[in-house]
This record gives C-alpha cells, sequence and structure tokens, in this order.
C-alpha cells in the first residue's frame, strides 16, 4: 500500500473524490503526522498522492467552502460572476 505522511488537515471523502474515488485510508492517531494510504489495486501513484494532499484544502463546514472558493478564485483571478459566465451559469 502507498502511504503518505502528512500534519494537513484531511478530509478524506473529499480527497479520495479528488483523486478519482479510488479508496483512501486515513490515520490520524498522531495529529501531527497522520498517515494517508491509498487502497491496494488503485492506478494513483505516490506522486499523485503527494501532488493531490499537497494541494488539499479540507472542507466541512459552508464557511470553510465559501472561503475555499473565494480563495480560488482569488488564484484564478476572476470573480465570481465571472466564474458563473465561464461555467455557462446566469
Amino acid at each position: 500500500m502507498i502511504k503518505i505522511n502528512t500534519n494537513k488537515k484531511i478530509n478524506l471523502t473529499q480527497l479520495d473524490k479528488e483523486l478519482g474515488g479510488f479508496g483512501l485510508c486515513l490515520n490520524e492517531e498522531n495529529s501531527d503526522s497522520k498517515i494517508v494510504g491509498i487502497a491496494d489495486g488503485s492506478s494513483v501513484t505516490k506522486e499523485q498522492l503527494a501532488e493531490a494532499i499537497e494541494n488539499h484544502i479540507a472542507i466541512d463546514t459552508e464557511a470553510e467552502l465559501a472561503t475555499a472558493r473565494a480563495a480560488l478564485l482569488d488564484r484564478l483571478g476572476i470573480t465570481a460572476e465571472e466564474a458563473k459566465l465561464l461555467l455557462g451559469g446566469n
């Protein structure tokens, strides 16, 4: 099993979806060194897991979701209205 240690906050369900839903496991016994592992038989590489963890922003509440969306829009350099237009929204 591929495993990576991290001290980041991890939302396991969210991270698994970000990687395509191959199945992840998380050992949080030590919050300073959580272990994230990929299920056997997954095509996800250690490098892909490391990159996904590095880019992962764990979201647990609506307030955190709003903050994460705002941060993403800021990184992309676009407004919420511009994002709606790009996504075909009204």
